[in-house]
Order: C-alpha cells, then structure tokens, then sequence
C-alpha cells in the first residue's frame, strides 16, 4: 500500500474531503477529480486541492451526464415510470470516469466517500452495507460490475458520519464541514425538477389533468401526471389516507386511492444484475430493498425466472408498499449487495 497511487472522486463535500486525508494517513499516494457534472469549475478543484494537499484533476463530464442521466430521467418520467438517477450515474458517469482517470495517470485504486464497504465472497468483490445505517449508500451502487469494485477503496464504510464530522474539525476542514449538505438529486436546484420539465416540455399540454378514484370519478386536477409518483399526496388536493395509487401517462392521468393499497408480496423485474447466479436463485436467506429510504419488505424473499431475462420475486407478509415501475430493486444476502434489477411491474 505504501506509496501506490490511488484516484479518489471529490466534489467538495466533507465526506470525499475527509477520504482524502484517511487515504494519505495509509500511505497512499493520493491524487484527486473532481467531475463536473452539473456544477464545479477549474479554479474550484485547483482551491479545493491546495485545502486537501493533493492534485486535483478537473474533468468536465458535463456531455455525458446529460445523455446518461438527466435524458434517461426525464424519458423515464414522462412514460410514467419512476426513475433513481443515481443507480444511473455510478456506473455510466462517476465511477466510469474515476476508473478512466485513474488508469491515465497510472493509478492502481480508486476511490470515494460513499457510506458502504468492499468485501469479498466465494473469490467475487461484493458492494456491502456501510456500518453507518442512516448514511449506508450500497442501494445505489448495485450496478457496479467486477471490473470496477476489484479496485475500489471505501474509506467511510466502517464510520458513522458523526465521527468522520468530528475527524474533519480536527483535520483543520472546518470550512467544508460547515457547507450545507444537498438531500436532494443534485441537477434539480433550487425550483426542484418542475422547473426543468418547464425548460424542455410544454406544460400547457399537461396541466389540469385528471384525478380520478378508483371507481373512474373525478376527485381533482394535477399539474401533469409525470411529476408525481406513487405514494405521493403531497401536492393534490385530495382526502386524508389518499394517495397516487396509478400514473396513466398516456392519458396524462392520476389515480388515487387508500395507502393501504399500495402493498404488494410479487413484483416482477427486469434489467438484472447478478453477483453470482447460482447463490442468488438458491439462497433462502436473501432480502429485497425497494427504496433506498423508507417503508421496504420484511423477512426473506424467493425468486424465480420467468423468461425474457425477467424474475418474478415474492415477499412474505405484505411485501412491499407503493413498488414503482422503473424503480431498483436490491437484493442483500445479510450486508452483501448480491444483485438488483428494474421494476417492470407489481
């Protein structure tokens, strides 16, 4: 380890900004980039670097996450599915550009600050659970293929975000603890994704669409059925205990109905990612998570081919609630992240 060069992702952020210091206390020889996605600049990586210690190498991947991302999420909207770009951005954009500066520059490793570790399992590398279960990130890492987690170093994975706060006060990063922390997708902005549908879709076509019960009456109007999603009440101005129980794009209309409703013990999924084919379609200990945050299944689930590289996955109990078209799905055999795929249906 001692003095092999390692490229770790930054954006600015306390986490990638304390990374940096845990990797050159190992002795690393540690190098930085800092991709522009939708925000950054030059002179910002050159000042975060001169903060850090380190070189950081300015990519402006701007092209790229516009056509990987912000398209295939406003395409999966507008079909009245429900989209999770950052399971997009890692493999297609983040991680795909570290890797890429990396093995320029002649680096072995390479590097972020997300909340989850590397393991290995029967000879294969597995995106597993951070030990930090509020901040755990490894729902939204589960396309990441053998080639990219053989050389992946976690650093945060086995800390609590309080500590790594404490670590940056003491590192003399008192300025970047001090940033407000983004909750939300990071190419909305300040006016939230409705304000760029108005950017690139007339609105006049859409507003004041139908919301219907589910017997087919009309209970109020919505501004367009693609800025909602399943679950949602926030909004519409509909009774307590309703929510969106359908998006019918097509017709540019809502359906709601009890909460209660939207539990499910089958989905079917699609797009699949498998760790190793033969654990996955035959342990009886595997659990699903639907949503990186909030209601997810109890217990254990069994899957099944159903064809057309599709599964059918069956929960126990109620399963899981307001399950999403386009949504991931992430399977866990304890911590380990042993495959995902794309709701289809549920």
């Amino acid at each position: 380890m001692e003095g092999e060069k390692i490229v770790i992702g930054i954006s600015g952020g306390v986490d990638s900004a304390v990374s940096v210091k845990l990797l050159q206390a190992e002795g690393y020889d540690v190098a930085a980039v800092m991709l522009d996605m939708c925000g950054g600049s030059p002179d910002e990586a050159r000042l975060l670097g001169e903060l850090l210690g380190v070189e950081v190498i300015y990519e402006n991947v701007r092209a790229d996450f516009e056509h990987e991302v912000i398209d295939t999420f406003f395409d999966t909207l507008l079909n009245g599915r429900t989209p999770s770009p950052c399971t997009v951005c890692n493999p297609a954009v983040k991680w795909h550009h570290i890797v890429e500066t990396a093995r320029r520059v002649g680096a072995s490793k390479w590097a972020s600050g997300h909340y989850c570790r590397i393991t290995e399992h029967g000879g294969k590398k597995y995106v597993t659970r951070g030990v930090d279960a509020l901040k755990d990130q490894s729902y939204y890492l589960w396309r990441l293929d053998e080639e990219i987690l053989s050389g992946m170093v976690l650093p945060l994975g086995g800390m609590l975000k309080s500590h790594v706060k404490e670590l940056a006060a003491e590192m003399g990063l008192e300025s970047i603890v001090a940033k407000r922390e983004s909750m939300s997708v990071c190419f909305f902005g300040s006016g939230g994704y409705s304000s760029l549908f108005e950017k690139r879709v007339d609105m006049s076509k859409y507003e004041n669409g139908e919301v219907v019960d589910e017997s087919g009456a009309v209970v109020g109007r919505h501004k367009g059925a693609f800025l909602y999603t399943i679950g949602q009440r926030k909004g519409l101005d509909i009774p307590k205990g309703m929510c969106v129980t359908r998006i019918d794009a097509r017709n540019n209309r809502l359906t709601v109905g009890e909460s209660e409703n939207l539990y499910t013990d089958t989905m079917t999924l699609s797009e699949l990612v498998i760790r190793d084919e033969a654990e996955f379609f035959s342990s009886d200990r595997m659990s699903v998570v639907v949503r990186g945050i909030g209601r997810n299944p109890e217990g254990f689930v069994t899957v099944e081919r159903v064809g057309d590289g599709k599964v059918t996955v069956k929960m126990q109990g109620r399963g899981a609630w307001g399950v999403c078209p386009g949504q991931p799905s992430v399977f866990y055999i304890g911590d380990r992240v042993v495959g995902g795929g794309i709701v289809t249906e549920s």
